[in-house]
């Protein structure tokens, strides 16, 4: 029967007939692509949510970690701020000194003047300058402050000794810097 149609028509029909399967395979294709666009949706919906939440979890430790980083700072500036405090109040102050020496003097000693310098080492040693009433008040309160537990040495030279009344005397009392007043 094929062999009854003419030529013009029978390539009209091949024509037709591939027209019909392009048009066929297209249209399968095409749903084929739109069910699994379809299919793909709620994957995307979940990982683009999913990113979402990494991305807001990652802004928020950013956010941690620099507010840590702040206050890890500011830890160790009040750390370094209290030692120096720490320190400084542990540091025997000068009037300290003064105030123990005023005590130590009695009334036949009249000072006037005492010599404090500070070191990184602690206290130099303390030059102390006054008039004594005599040898034996003198010596009393040179025994005095080598009675005190932290004056070590309270060196009195003998040419202070030369008079017997209204001495001026200079001693140089060395402190032991590991005890404090």
């Amino acid at each position: 029967m094929i062999n009854l149609i003419p030529t013009n028509a029978k390539k009209g029909i091949v024509k037709e007939y591939w027209t019909r399967v392009f048009s066929v395979w297209f249209s399968t294709w095409s749903v084929a692509l739109l069910l699994s666009a379809f299919i793909m949706v709620p994957a995307y919906v979940l990982i683009y949510s999913q990113a979402a939440v990494f991305e807001e979890s990652a802004a928020f430790a950013s956010e941690k970690i620099a507010n840590y980083q702040d206050v890890s700072e500011q830890l160790i500036q009040s750390s370094q701020e209290a030692q120096f405090v720490i320190t400084n109040t542990q540091e025997v102050t000068f009037s300290d000194y003064i105030s123990l020496f005023q005590e130590l003097r009695g009334s036949e000693i009249s000072l006037s003047q005492i010599s404090i310098n500070r070191t990184s080492n602690g206290i130099e040693p303390i030059q102390i300058s006054g008039v004594a009433e005599d040898r034996q008040s003198l010596a009393a309160f040179r025994e005095r402050l080598l009675a005190e537990e932290q004056i070590i040495e309270a060196n009195l030279p003998i040419s202070n000794l030369a008079r017997d009344r209204d001495i001026q005397f200079s001693i140089t009392a060395t402190i032991d810097n590991s005890i404090a007043l």
